[in-house]
């Protein structure tokens, strides 16, 4: 009777070091207290974006007042004029969508922009080139009003960046390219527009790709950690570069020695223990 429990107890366990359950990974599971207080962090305002090289601003021009007197002969409205202006542009997501911290899906319209060139201009209507390269969309609309007001009265200006774009690659479940309309988007966003990372890819060690200012900064977020809120690049900005780094369980899938040498040789290994118990209970009896 004690050798068969032995026989069993021996047979069990090889099954159960042959099999794996994974596990699923959480978000924000260091320094999470389990207690059911809730827990307030005061929120940094998010700093206004500025403008860089190649970005595509699309510029709208309205008034609330008749149009100026210089103008009032020709019988044409000076804000259609600037409105008709511009390139045409179709900026489409690949891959992981539109995204926007609330905003909605973005991209595939054609929309008229100016696009800022390598130093920092865009060529407008009447005015002529102009610097913005550096400056925040309230201070262009500011901007652009001041100088606007010679041919339009109290002129209303909207601008916008239309190919404000995300890329997401590696261990992610949709790769691509993402468009945030509004302007404001977090990692979280643009990880949930994406389809979240599998339990294949890593959460604690994301890599943020930035270029500012002719530099490239290289920025690691553990998703494991509430901190990640008050990093400087959770809310991201127009072409950060996104990667998610493949888990252990990934880049085994990946080892050719793993995938092939290593089950089969698990396999004769315990084939061959189970076998030498068997022999020995036999020969014992």
């Amino acid at each position: 009777m004690q050798k068969q429990r032995y026989l069993i107890a021996v047979v069990s366990l090889l099954l159960v070091a042959s099999c794996a359950t994974p596990q699923k990974t959480v978000y924000f599971v260091e320094n999470t207290p389990q207690n059911p207080h809730v827990q307030v962090d005061n929120i940094e305002p998010i700093k206004e974006l500025k403008i860089l090289p190649k970005d595509i601003l699309a510029i709208n021009v309205s008034t609330i007042s008749s149009i100026s007197t210089d103008v009032a002969t020709s019988g044409v409205d000076p804000a259609a004029i600037f409105n008709n202006a511009g390139t045409n542009y179709s900026i489409a997501p690949s891959g992981g969508g539109g995204a926007g911290g609330g905003g909605g899906a973005g991209g595939g319209a054609t929309n008229k922009g100016f696009l800022v060139d390598e130093l920092g201009y865009i060529d407008y209507p009447m005015i002529g080139k102009l610097k913005v390269s550096g400056l925040t969309l309230r201070e262009i609309k500011e901007l652009l009003a001041r100088r606007l007001e010679a041919y339009v009265k109290e002129p209303v200006v909207e601008a916008s960046i239309i190919n404000f774009t995300i890329t997401i690659l590696g261990e992610i479940s949709s790769p691509g390219t993402i468009i945030s309309p509004n302007q404001k988007i977090s990692i979280l966003d643009a990880i949930a527009a994406a389809g979240d990372i599998p339990i294949t890819g890593r959460k604690d060690n994301v890599l943020i790709i930035r270029e500012t200012e002719g530099k490239r900064e290289y920025a690691r977020l553990n998703l494991n950690s509430k901190d990640v809120f008050q990093s400087p690049y959770f809310y991201l900005k127009q072409n950060d570069v996104i990667y998610v780094e493949p888990g252990r369980v990934k880049r085994q899938e990946n080892n050719d020695f793993l995938r092939f040498y290593l089950p089969t040789a698990t396999t004769l290994i315990s084939a061959g223990l189970t076998f030498y118990s068997i022999s020995r209970l036999t020969s014992t009896k």
